[in-house]
């Protein structure tokens, strides 16, 4: 055996040298072919999507046609504009794109009629009382509107799905399935007891009672002022969607309330209680249709976008920005495997200097669909709406989706003039903070911490133990300063007086039908509303054409490869923390609680 009398043993200086040059060597080559790798395969998808769509050609619009829109599909706020999009054969649709396209079917002569099918919609409630209202203007415009359903949940959950097929003409169902039509339920998960159990203690303060987003964390069940908030949210739905569903289809409100007790019910029972007009399969439902209207063709809601023409560059425009998701800091992160998405205040700024730098756009409508996030977040976004709106002197119109609440709320107070949908999800003028301390968790694992601090509130976030009285005083000064930020900016920009802002705040949770009458917001309507409300302040004339551009603008093919690149680590990781694969499909909810201004986790069910 060779003897060593030290560790390792020393090489030669040449040898050592010729070493290391060798192992840079093989890793640089190792990592550029890695790299080609990856582009090669992203390359050659994207060569196989190209052919894949030349393949399948957009099918050209004849002059007696009917519109098909399968509100089943995918249909986020945000373009989806990545590779993955690019290549799949269904595209892309945003919801300002389905909106655009009924809009342009409704004046379309070419357009007879539109066909539409629900079964499963991930349509958010605030999207699909705008879809109803898009819906009745195209009836109202001469022309008709029919839905077909396979069925509207099994055993339930059904509800929204038939609350949007109600603002048809003609509601056509699969025989022998059900109607889902049993009512709301709102449900939260209260995880104090599993905390205690994992020697997991939340220490979360809030501003103030109604702030509840971490109710779940701290308490095993409602506390009054929560149970008050979810009564009121859930009942003001409620009596919203099932008012609507009695008017059109024409159900005395005791009536429907004995069907809604009986659900889920069968689609021939449907006919006899008026929920239905008709039981077909899916073919036949098409023929009938198509037959009244001369052999009219079916034409996709996709292929009709693909043909609506770009209006002239010469006119003056209105910028269409969305803000969705959780609001944070830095840049928007989406990660499609995960459905993760993020509106970084960052990017946002960016975009607001690319509309502010085009001398054709007239006013903004800022789309709002978030249940909030980081405050300071919030507040960077705010004062870069104000700042472009001084700088530029053009208005800017809010259009409130499902949520726009704590921090959605206050991106919101930059708007000159303010839309919500009745049941959008708004205010929650409030704040919350603290940590989770896991001190008990490291006792029961027999871990322990030692600290040295230098300032006396130096640890104030260690998670190994609890606030000292210090670092309390000093969290809960920073949180009433928010607060205090919070309430006066709003008091500020929606008119309010001071005195009467604490009734309206506190972390209070309203609709959108509340906030109109509180002054919150200023009226009930959506994007398109909010389009043609900009068009006026932006003094464009009545029947003078313009421009929608929508931002953020396409990207092109290298911004999308880096965007893979920089990403693709976070994407293609698939371990799920122990807690989120226990909390299953609701994780996206608890996410919520890394930010002192959002919604409480709570699950609307329908």
């Amino acid at each position: 055996m060779t003897q060593m009398t030290e560790p390792f043993p020393k090489m030669a200086g040449k040898s050592r040298r010729r070493l290391l040059s060798l192992n840079l060597l093989m890793k640089s080559v190792t990592y550029a072919f890695a790299i080609l790798g990856i582009l090669f395969v992203l390359l050659l998808v994207v060569a196989i999507g190209l052919l894949r769509k030349e393949a399948v050609p957009v099918q050209a619009v004849p002059q007696q046609a009917v519109l098909f829109v399968n509100f089943d599909d995918a249909v986020s706020e945000i373009r989806e504009d990545t590779l993955i999009s690019d290549i799949t054969e269904v595209p892309s649709v945003s919801y300002f794109d389905l909106l655009r396209a009924l809009g342009a079917a409704a004046g379309d002569p070419r357009i007879k009629a539109v066909v539409a099918e629900v079964s499963n919609s991930g349509l958010g409630l605030a999207q699909i009382q705008e879809l109803r209202n898009v819906i009745k203007t195209i009836r109202a415009g001469g022309k008709k509107a029919y839905i077909y359903a396979p069925g509207m949940g099994d055993f339930g959950g059904g509800t929204s799905e038939y609350y949007l097929a109600s603002a048809f003409d003609e509601i056509w169902m699969q025989p022998d399935t059900d109607i889902g039509l049993t009512g709301i339920s709102i449900e939260m998960p209260f995880v104090k007891d599993l905390l205690d159990k994992a020697g997991i203690t939340p220490e979360f303060y809030t501003r103030y009672e109604y702030k509840n987003a971490v109710a779940p964390l701290i308490s095993n069940k409602f506390s009054k002022e929560h149970l008050e908030e979810t009564l009121k949210l859930g009942n003001s739905i409620f009596q919203r969607i099932f008012g609507e569903i009695s008017a059109d289809r024409k159900i005395k409100p005791e009536d429907l309330m004995k069907l809604v007790n009986r659900a889920p019910i069968r689609s021939d029972d449907g006919i006899a209680a008026g929920l239905v007009d008709f039981t077909a399969y899916r073919p036949d439902m098409i023929q009938e249709i198509t037959a009244r209207y001369k052999g009219a063709e079916i034409v996709s809601v996709y292929d009709y976008l693909a043909q609506l023409k770009p209006e002239k560059k010469d006119m003056p425009a209105v910028a269409f920005l969305v803000i969705e998701g959780t609001i944070d800091t830095g840049k928007s992160i989406y990660n499609p495997v995960r459905q993760e998405l993020v509106s970084g205040a960052e990017t946002i700024a960016q975009y607001l200097d690319r509309i502010a730098n085009n001398p054709r756009i007239k006013a903004l409508v800022l789309r709002v669909n978030s249940p909030g996030g980081s405050y300071n977040a919030a507040n960077e976004v705010w004062y870069a709406l104000k700042k472009m709106k001084q700088n530029r002197k053009f208005p800017i119109v809010v259009s409130q989706g499902d949520y726009a609440a704590s921090g959605g709320y206050f991106v919101s107070l930059a708007g000159d003039y303010i839309y919500a949908e009745p049941s959008t999800v708004t205010g929650s003028i409030g704040v919350l903070g603290g940590k989770i301390v896991l001190q008990n968790l490291w006792q029961k694992l027999g871990v322990h911490w030692g600290q040295v601090n230098f300032g006396q509130n130096a640890g104030l976030l260690t998670t190994s133990r609890v606030f000292s009285e210090s670092e309390k005083a000093a969290f809960n000064r920073s949180l009433d300063a928010v607060y205090r930020d919070f309430t006066a900016k709003t008091a500020q920009e929606r008119k309010i007086a001071p005195e009467k802002m604490d009734s309206l705040a506190r972390g209070r949770v309203w609709t959108g039908e509340d906030a109109v009458r509180l002054k919150l917001v200023d009226a009930i309507g959506g994007v398109n509303d909010a389009i043609m409300k900009a068009k006026e302040l932006a003094g464009i004339g009545e029947k003078e054409k313009f421009e929608v551009i929508y931002y953020p603008e396409p990207k092109t093919l290298a911004e999308k490869l880096n965007e893979i690149l920089e990403s693709s680590p976070k994407v293609m990781v698939n371990s799920r923390s122990k807690l989120e694969k226990m909390l299953g499909d609701e994780w996206q909810l608890w996410q919520r609680l890394q930010y002192d201004a959002v919604l409480p986790p709570l699950k609307v069910m329908m």
